[in-house]
C-alpha cells in the first residue's frame, strides 16, 4: 500500500506495519545502475489511525498560530483534509 498524503508524504506499508515517508524527489543511482529514491522516514506505526495522529501532529507543529482559536481552527482543518485524503 502507498497513499500519497501531500505532495512529498505518503503512507506505506508492509505486512507488519504502517511507514509515513517524506520523499525528497531525488534518485541515487547505485551499482548496476539501480535507481533508489531517497526519503526520510518519520516513524513505524501498528496502524492507520497512529500514522493519522503523527502526521496531524506533524502538522501542528508547523503552525504559525498565535491564539488557541486559530490552533484549534487549523487543526480541525488538517484533520478534514487528511480524512478526504484516506477513506477506510
Amino acid at each position: 500500500m502507498k497513499i500519497q498524503i501531500e505532495e512529498n508524504l505518503y503512507i506505506e506499508s508492509d505486512s507488519m506495519q504502517f511507514i509515513i515517508k517524506e520523499y525528497s524527489g531525488k534518485q541515487t543511482v547505485g551499482e548496476g545502475g539501480k535507481v533508489t529514491e531517497n526519503y526520510k522516514t518519520h516513524g513505524y506505526y501498528p496502524d492507520v489511525q497512529s500514522c493519522l495522529n503523527k502526521i496531524v501532529k506533524m502538522k501542528v507543529m508547523e503552525s504559525t498560530a498565535t491564539t488557541l482559536s486559530e490552533l484549534l481552527e487549523e487543526v480541525k482543518g488538517i484533520k478534514q483534509y487528511i480524512e478526504s485524503k484516506v477513506t477506510i
